[in-house]
């Protein structure tokens, strides 16, 4: 084979190999783009009692409409004052400024002078479970201590022991006890109840369980299960600024069995 063959042979190899590169390249990233996201990957945030406070949850809302990648907001309750009608009204409006899908807990202000009755209309049951990818989410009415009763504790245990879900999430108004020892009033009326809420989660091995009432942030662990304290949307502040007295929520992201919590303040 002459050199001019020789040439024309390694010419004719290089733009064959280059071809089949370029197809090659472009097939894998068809491919890529049109494989799937992995499952099992999703934030949601969670916040609680902004009632007397609309000034700052109108930022707080600013705030987290640029969150991405959110699949819903869990609001842990006390979102208005005294249970009326109006200030329903009033929360619904502010509400409607949030981009993302809202479930809510009934706190204590929801709940009196009938304002469960409001929350039932414009909510739902203030009880009720749901799952999404890989887990399973329980909304708890413990708002007052007549409101969790025997019914509501058998429903909580059957549920509980039906998901087969990965991750498990609860959320409830009043905590079953308070980290940092300062609001004890604050948190559920009946420690028997507490105590039977707390041996079922860690039966159970519920993977956090959120609550409000006490309004700035708390978080714990006890025998497995993140406790997290979550009152910051706007109402007025309990405790002192570096043991969590700021406005804030909290995003929770679910990476399979791996969950993260970052603190996100209302103001920097």
């Amino acid at each position: 084979m002459n050199c001019r063959a020789m040439h024309g042979f390694f010419q004719f190899r290089f733009v064959r190999l280059l071809f089949f590169s370029v197809v090659f390249f472009i097939f894998s990233v068809s491919v890529f783009a049109a494989a799937p996201q992995p499952a099992d990957n999703f934030s949601f945030l969670v916040f609680g009692d902004n009632r007397d406070g609309d000034e700052v949850y109108l930022e707080l809302i600013n705030k987290v409409n640029t969150e991405e990648n959110i699949a819903f907001v869990v609001h842990v309750g006390d979102f208005v004052a005294l249970g009326k009608a109006s200030e329903y009204k009033q929360y619904l409006k502010l509400e409607a400024g949030l981009k993302h899908k809202v479930y809510h807990v009934m706190g204590n202000h929801d709940a009196v002078y009938g304002g469960w009755q409001r929350f039932n209309q414009y909510f739902g049951n203030a009880a009720y479970s749901f799952d999404y990818q890989n887990s399973h989410f329980i909304v708890v009415d413990n708002s007052f201590d007549r409101r969790l009763t025997a019914a509501q504790l058998d429903w909580l245990q059957k549920d509980l022991s039906a998901t087969p879900a990965k991750n498990i999430f609860v959320f409830l108004h009043r905590p079953l006890f308070d980290p940092a020892g300062l609001m004890a009033s604050h948190v559920m009326e009946s420690q028997t109840k507490a105590d039977r809420l707390r041996r079922l989660f860690e039966k159970h091995k519920v993977t956090a369980v959120f609550a409000g009432h006490i309004h700035g942030f708390e978080k714990t662990q006890l025998s497995g299960v993140t406790y997290i304290i979550t009152g910051g949307a706007g109402s007025p502040l309990y405790l002192p600024q570096f043991m969590g007295g700021y406005f804030h929520y909290v995003r929770v992201t679910v990476r399979g069995d791996r969950v993260d919590y970052a603190v996100k303040r209302v103001y920097d």
